[in-house]
This record gives structure tokens, C-alpha cells and sequence, in this order.
């Protein structure tokens, strides 16, 4: 387990599988990451973790030859490169996982700051096979109580998006439903609010002609909130996951990244795209590719409307609230 902290935040990072398992204020110690599913295998599905090279199920042939839902990334030990350490106002480290089944090696680097509560992670992807093959890299954000509850509020900035039936269904285009108002069977549903079980999985894009893609989870009764952003171009799809016991919210996925079909790679090629957009991406032999995300939590009040939208301009990232004039929640990039 590494340990990565500043004055404000701890964050702390699981060697085994790579997840980020706890991301808090050192006096607000609410985790937000704090999911940890029973039936999964092992510490590695807690919190914040990588599905990588695929995000859901293998085929039969794949799994009886040890492939892993969601592939190996979750499931290896990953190894330390550097150690946390202090640079240009930063605390940086960095480690690595290969993935012996796929072929592929993915290194991150972490860079907390050393003044905010703001972290941004880099992480480069390698072919090491002699050829070129199809993969997929989710970031699933999972979330769970206390933070989780349903009054939590959730925001974004997609443009549409499907209900995935999880079936091998290729007619996703339709019916289209936007955030974060829905019909189903006559009723309308807010997907801001985690207050029933539908839809157990949700898959949305983003506009084309938006630069970076966000996603937040907003808790007013514990003044916190958790937030990404990224670039579009580095994962155009997000995902949400939630599951739900005798009506009480028990986890929340928001999951960002290359693809928003959860099926085996067989059915994700020859659907190929989903609204125009990609649903795989491929790498070819040693070749590298590089993505990015930020992640960051922010102290709110208790009624808090949520997040109206996130713009990054002169290396700030600004926060702004629904509805209201109130004061922005600003973060410098590095």
C-alpha cells in the first residue's frame, strides 16, 4: 500500500491491483472510495480501479484459459517505480503493471499537490506483443456509504446516452436517453439521485465538440464532493453502475473511459460504434499511447445544489454551482 499526502488530503493506493482505495481530508475523514464487494476477488475491486485490457466479461474460451473480468489489471501485484516524493510543488510516484495474458504494460504516474486537494495521473500504454490487437481501459470509480446515500447528487456534462441490458443487444441507438431526466414505464426518473435500481447500467458520450468531459458526486449532508475531468478525446464514454439492497444505496460506478459496451470483445467488434462513436480502441505492435485524467474533492456546504459545469481556463480548473450565484471552487493544473 502506498501513502501519498499533503497538508489537506491522504491518498492512499493498493500495490495489489492498483486501485485507489482511499482519497479524504485529513479533518473530514469521509472516504468516498470506500467500495468493497465481497464477491469480487480480492482487495483490488475496492474503490477506484483500473479495468484494463477490457471492461466486462471475457468469453468462454478466454475465461477458460484464466482470462478476468474486466482483465488482469485489477488482479496482478503492480510494482513501485518511484517511491512519493516532493518535486516542483508536487508529490509524485509512479509504478507499473503488465498484464502476462494480454501483453500489455501500462506505467502511472501520480502527482498530488502539494497544496490542494487535487491529484492528476498520467498513464502510458505499451504493446509489448508483435502485433497489433483491440483492447479497452475503464477508469470504474466506485462509491459507497456513508458517502453514498440518496440524497447524493450526480453531475456531468454528456450528451446521451443508452440503458445497457448487459443481453448481446446490437439496437443500443434506441431508445436515447439524456441526463438527468428520464421516462421509464410512464414515470420520469432522475439520474442525478440514486433513489431506485433503474437502470442498473447506463452508458453516455460526450459532445464531440467539447474539449474535456467531467463527472461529480455531491454529498451536501457531508459537505464533500468528489470530481474528475479529463480529456474527450482520451475516453469519450462514461458508465453508471449502481446497486441497490432492500432499497438502500450500497454502490455507485462512475466509470470513464474507451467504451460503453460491456459485453466480450467478439460482440464490442462487430457492433464497432455506438452513436459514431468507438466502443474499442486498438494499439499496434510496441506501439504507446497516453491518458490522463484529474481527480479532485472540494468541502460544500449542506445545501449545495450541485455542479452546473467545470471549465479549465489560464491552468485553473473552476468548479460552478447550480442555479445560484455563489462562489466558484477553483483548483490550479499543474
Amino acid at each position: 500500500m502506498i501513502k501519498i499526502e499533503n497538508r489537506k488530503v491522504l491518498l492512499k493506493v493498493n500495490l495489489t491491483g492498483g486501485s485507489y482505495f482511499d482519497f479524504h481530508f485529513k479533518d473530514l475523514p469521509i472516504n468516498p472510495l470506500s467500495f468493497y464487494s465481497k464477491e469480487s476477488e480480492g482487495p483490488a475491486y475496492r474503490g477506484h480501479f483500473l479495468c484494463f485490457d477490457r471492461w466486462g466479461p471475457p468469453t468462454d474460451a478466454e475465461k477458460a484459459n484464466g482470462v478476468k473480468h474486466h482483465g488482469e489489471a485489477n488482479g496482478v501485484k503492480w510494482k513501485l517505480l518511484v517511491a512519493p516524493q516532493t518535486k516542483d510543488n508536487l508529490i509524485i510516484c509512479s509504478m507499473m503493471c503488465c498484464l502476462p495474458i494480454g501483453g500489455l504494460q501500462l506505467t502511472r504516474k501520480i502527482e498530488l499537490s502539494e497544496d490542494e486537494s487535487i491529484f492528476f495521473v498520467t498513464e502510458e500504454i505499451k504493446n509489448l506483443n508483435k502485433y497489433g490487437r483491440m483492447f479497452n481501459i475503464v477508469q470504474h470509480v466506485s462509491l459507497a456509504p456513508p458517502f453514498l446515500d440518496k440524497s447524493t447528487l450526480f453531475d456531468n456534462n454528456t450528451e446521451k446516452g443508452f440503458e445497457d441490458k448487459e443481453d448481446g443487444s446490437f439496437n443500443q441507438e434506441e431508445p436515447i436517453i439524456k441526463w438527468p431526466e428520464v421516462n421509464h414505464n410512464g414515470e420520469n426518473v432522475s439520474l442525478r439521485q440514486f433513489e431506485n435500481k433503474w437502470p442498473r447500467v447506463s452508458s453516455f458520450v460526450y459532445n464531440q465538440n467539447d474539449r474535456y468531459g467531467w463527472v461529480t458526486a455531491c454529498s451536501p449532508g457531508k459537505r464533500l464532493m468528489l470530481g474528475y475531468i479529463w480529456k474527450i478525446e482520451d475516453y469519450p464514454w462514461i458508465n453508471f453502475w449502481r446497486a441497490m439492497e432492500d432499497g438502500v444505496p450500497m454502490a455507485f460506478g462512475m466509470e470513464f473511459g474507451t467504451t460503453g459496451l460491456h459485453e466480450p470483445f467478439p460482440v464490442v467488434a462487430k457492433k464497432g460504434k455506438i452513436f459514431d462513436r468507438n466502443i474499442y480502441a486498438f494499439i499496434d505492435a510496441n506501439e504507446v499511447i497516453t491518458k490522463s485524467f484529474t481527480a479532485f474533492l472540494a468541502k460544500i456546504p449542506e445545501d449545495y445544489k450541485g455542479v452546473e459545469k467545470i471549465e479549465i481556463s489560464n491552468s485553473l480548473i473552476i468548479v460552478k454551482e447550480k442555479n445560484i450565484f455563489s462562489q466558484d471552487i477553483i483548483y490550479h493544473i499543474k
